[in-house]
């Protein structure tokens, strides 16, 4: 039983340095400076991603260090509550399950839409300002992240604390899942905070419906229902 514990123990404590030291979900573009122009707004955009991953790495740090000191005691041969020991275990496996996308969600959210463009291109428009790409989900889903999201899927695929999201010509590429226009993002989570974040001024939605020509939308759900992957 003991030995049990501290393999589980263990193992969840892995997965959590792992996501620790991987980037969740960033704008590889961004990151390696492939723009045309450097404006202040990609400085603010650059800086809010590094924000936002430092607030995750903190809470993460936190939990390893809890953990850190479950293994310590257990280890040390402390007398254990086996049946308290018995439900946070249930608990964390429960969250590890989620951190992968392993298990089925439900809840209240918010669902974005995004697709191509309807409007034809005329002669000497930027054919960019027309097509989604991979950098604008990715954009989506941070912003989502930072609001407080606690689930996020893509055309029903569960993101996980290591997802990649790559572009592949018309369709993007979430680990091995291949997603086509329209994207549906789905995040469970509160649903005021993250409807107030995305439809705050500078927000990066906000963007996106005035400045280019996609389709966007933002709506609440009162329930969303993500399978697991």
């Amino acid at each position: 039983m003991m030995k049990k514990i501290l393999t589980f123990v263990t193992f969840i404590l892995c997965i959590l340095v792992g996501a620790v030291f991987t980037p969740t979900i960033l704008d590889k573009d961004m990151l390696l400076g492939n723009h045309n122009i450097t404006t202040p707004k990609v400085i603010y955009d650059y800086q809010q991603e590094i924000d936002n991953l430092k607030v995750q790495n903190k809470e993460l740090n936190v939990n390893i260090e809890n953990l850190e000191s479950k293994l310590e005691n257990y280890e040390n041969g402390e007398e254990v509550d086996y049946k308290l020991l018995q439900k946070e275990l249930f608990n964390e496996n429960i969250i590890y399950d989620i951190i992968l996308g392993n298990t089925d969600v439900e809840g209240p959210g918010v669902e974005v839409l995004m697709s191509d463009s309807d409007e034809e291109i005329t002669i000497g428009d930027d054919i960019s300002n027309y097509i989604i790409h991979n950098s604008n989900v990715l954009k989506i889903v941070n912003e989502l992240k930072y609001a407080g999201a606690e689930v996020i899927a893509i055309n029903g695929y569960q993101l996980s604390w290591d997802s990649n999201i790559d572009c592949a010509g018309p369709v993007i590429y979430i680990d091995d899942f291949i997603a086509g226009t329209p994207f549906k993002i789905e995040a469970i989570g509160n649903q005021q905070k993250m409807m107030a974040t995305l439809e705050a001024d500078d927000s990066y939605y906000v963007e996106l419906s005035r400045f280019s020509k996609i389709n966007i939308s933002l709506r609440e759900k009162d329930n969303i229902v993500l399978k697991k992957n």
